[in-house]
């Protein structure tokens, strides 16, 4: 909950409901959120438990633990508030702005907000927060309000909830919060102690992208970029080859669950609320994730943080989530996300995305849309070994750290914490206990024609979204047709690099074409974007064709979504057919020039880019020679950018987009029940079986009826 300048975090994850989110207080509303399972008997079960809480607060208050922790979140906030206070965003200062004029914020600049809300937090006592709980009260102005997809809670089932709290708060029932115990440090020394710390094997400089590496003893390499592009961030990750298109279908669902299952539980071998409160005060955020051919760890550290980041690290390498299984708290986590899968059928636009990634991709295992009854097919311990299996091996990942800190200080921490990392145990069916050099192509496919799929979903505003997604094919230059083989060279991955830049721009402009006749022509579109993609095909492009796709996306009114799409489809086929303007090809490498000089001014698209310099095909060619990599993309980037033309872009599409095989999903409100039946809509296929149906029953009535009257004649 936040109290006046102050937060304390009360999660729940139990049989009655999954969370208590965080309150949020304003100037003039204090508010708490409860997420639970639908249903009549959860919901109301997850009202009394809110509402036994807030009565806990009031009649208890606040332990001096509890307030601590509190504390020392708030503070932490307020201090990287303080560090970036010259390195904020101009959309930030443009908000707070916005909200003074709009609503009479108070704006004090953030160097004097930081220090007024260190010197609130220090002076919060628990006798503070005792005197703000009096005033949460059912008859203090209490709005109590229920969402749900269906209705099944009424105002009558809402009003004894609170009447049976308020008996037990008048009946002495309601005691005081068990105290819990949080471990003062997140590696213990005496009982878990640390294994003797790697040493630097091998050192490697790379001057043109400012990388420092490091192999240690155990296999694992660092690179080190120290930026000042932020004084108060860290930006770390590990990355390996190796996904999820590894897996065979048969255990797909396990280790499509495996990082949900652990996080859940407790990735780093505590609870998520154990683990919150231990990391109070401090910015150390470390999450994993397995894509479809790589496996990620990432972290955003302050640079005072950095070494409970690496021990976060460290932990999720050598931490057994099996063990973390507790039958109560993984019933609620599975109940959780068959829920999860539930919202996801009723929202239209979860719905619209789904089907498209499944038709666009061939319908593979992989693509394919989750059901509710997934869930338990899946098997938790399983999907435990998955996890870590995908984490454990710590010489097959490299890990990049990119921001504000001391070069010689961390390499010691990662000395300590990442080269003390022992290998995976023998033995066992992971995949991952082997280092992956080329990973397995994922099973998917393009359409073998034209797709057109119109979807209808109730909705509280009526709007359509319409998309089209072109397959785009990439002949592969260093493919042999007669060996049937790749032969990796410079000047063909140059060449294929060059192609996916064109396809790049080739998107920008596509953009900014139908925005203008769209929006501005016609004016019947909200929003309109069009990206390229080669996110699904093997990075190490092993066949004749290097596949991704082209999608275009809009919404517009419920009535325009089909006629829109025709006219977007027509644009580019004309822009096939003659190419774009010079004046296209200028506005969109002038929009590509200014956001590169942005984004190079982000620490994220250095760790970015170090990871796909390393991930590169011509690493081998190279010798590993990162600089070389990196001048040769930047050069093939320049040349593009300097030398692009009409005709590039229009050889380019002729070549490479296959608007024959296209994908073109409709989403359009449904009409209510009585209008579908009784004012059918002819252009739609229900709409004419009703007709049809309507027409065979006001003919069958007709012979009915005069088959009686010639019966009695």
């Amino acid at each position: 909950m936040y109290f006046p300048n102050t937060k304390t975090v009360l999660p729940y994850k139990t049989d009655t409901f999954f969370y208590l989110s965080e309150a949020t207080r304003t100037v003039s509303v204090f508010s708490a959120q409860i997420s639970c399972e639908e249903g009549k008997d959860t919901v109301v079960k997850g009202l009394e438990s809110g509402l036994r809480e807030l009565a806990r607060a009031r009649l208890h208050g606040f332990s001096e633990q509890e307030l601590k922790i509190a504390k020392l979140k708030q503070t932490a906030d307020a201090q990287q508030f303080f560090v970036e206070r010259d390195q904020t965003y101009c959309t930030s200062l443009r908000d707070e702005l916005v909200g003074h004029f709009l609503r009479g914020e108070l704006v004090v600049g953030a160097e004097e907000e930081a220090r007024l809300t260190v010197a609130c937090v220090e002076k919060m006592t628990t006798h503070d927060l005792k005197q703000f709980a009096d005033r949460l009260r059912l008859d203090n102005s209490c709005v109590i309000r229920a969402m749900e997809g269906r209705p099944t809670v009424t105002e009558t089932d809402i009003a004894q909830a609170c009447s049976r709290i308020q008996d037990e708060e008048n009946r002495g029932e309601i005691s005081p919060n068990a105290m819990f115990d949080v471990p003062e440090h997140l590696i213990d020394p005496n009982a878990n102690p640390l294994p003797p710390p790697g040493t630097v094997t091998a050192t490697k400089t790379f001057k043109t992208m400012g990388f420092n590496t490091y192999t240690l003893s155990n296999g694992i390499t660092v690179a080190l970029k120290t930026t000042d592009f932020l004084d108060d961030q860290v930006l770390v990750r590990a990355f390996a080859k190796g996904g999820l298109s590894e897996i065979p279908e048969s255990k797909y669902l396990d280790a499509l669950y495996a990082n949900t299952i652990a996080g859940e539980l407790g990735t780093f071998g505590v609870k998520p609320e154990i683990l919150s409160d231990i990391l109070a005060g401090k910015r150390a955020d470390v999450s994993a994730k397995t894509g479809t051919y790589f496996r990620r760890v990432d972290g955003d550290f302050s640079p005072t943080d950095v070494e409970t980041g690496l021990q976060l690290v460290y932990l999720l390498f050598t931490s057994d989530v099996k063990k973390m299984l507790n039958h109560d708290e993984l019933e609620a986590v599975l109940r959780m996300q068959e829920q999860a899968i539930r919202n996801r059928r009723r929202d239209p636009v979860s719905v619209y995305n789904e089907t498209i990634r499944h038709l666009v991709y061939g319908k593979s295992f992989q693509s394919k849309p989750l059901k509710v009854g997934d869930v338990r097919k899946m098997n938790p311990e399983r999907a435990c070994e998955h996890f870590s299996g995908f984490f454990s091996d710590p010489s097959q990942f490299t890990v990049t750290l990119v921001g504000a800190f001391d070069e010689t200080r961390v390499l010691r921490m990662l000395r300590k914490y990442l080269g003390s990392i022992p290998g995976p145990n023998t033995g066992g069916d992971s995949h991952t206990n082997n280092k992956i050099v080329d990973v397995k192509p994922a099973p998917f496919r393009f359409p073998t024609r034209a797709v057109h799929k119109i979807l209808l979903a109730p909705m509280v505003e009526p709007m359509s979204m319409a998309s089209i997604t072109f397959p785009v094919q990439i002949a592969n230059p260093d493919w042999d047709q007669v060996t049937k083989k790749i032969a990796v060279s410079i000047a063909g991955s140059v060449e294929l690099t060059k192609q996916k830049l064109l396809c790049v721009f080739a998107s920008s402009i596509m953009e900014r074409r139908l925005l203008a006749l769209l929006r501005f022509k016609f004016g019947e579109i909200y929003t309109c974007a069009v990206s390229a993609s080669f996110a699904f095909e093997d990075p190490t492009a092993r066949g004749p064709l290097f596949r991704g796709d082209v999608m275009i996306n809009f919404s517009c009114d419920p009535k325009a979504g089909n006629r829109l799409a025709a006219l977007a489809l027509l644009d580019i086929k004309t822009l096939m057919e003659q190419g774009p303007s010079v004046e296209e090809i200028a506005t969109a490498v002038e929009v590509e020039t200014r956001g590169l000089e942005v984004r190079t001014q982000e620490n994220g698209y250095w760790r970015d880019y170090f990871e796909a310099v390393h991930n590169s095909r011509l690493g081998g060619l190279l010798g590993g020679d990162l600089d070389a990599l990196y001048a040769l993309s930047e050069k093939t980037r320049r040349d593009v950018m300097a030398n692009m033309t009409p005709q590039m872009i229009k050889t380019h599409l002729t070549k490479c987009l296959d608007v024959k095989h296209r994908v073109v999903v409709v989403l359009k409100p449904q009409r209510p029940t009585w209008k579908r039946v009784f004012l059918p809509d002819p252009a739609t296929g229900e709409g004419f079986l009703v007709m049809a149906g309507l027409g065979a029953a006001a003919y069958g009535a007709m012979y009915y009826l005069k088959a009686r009257k010639a019966k009695g004649e």
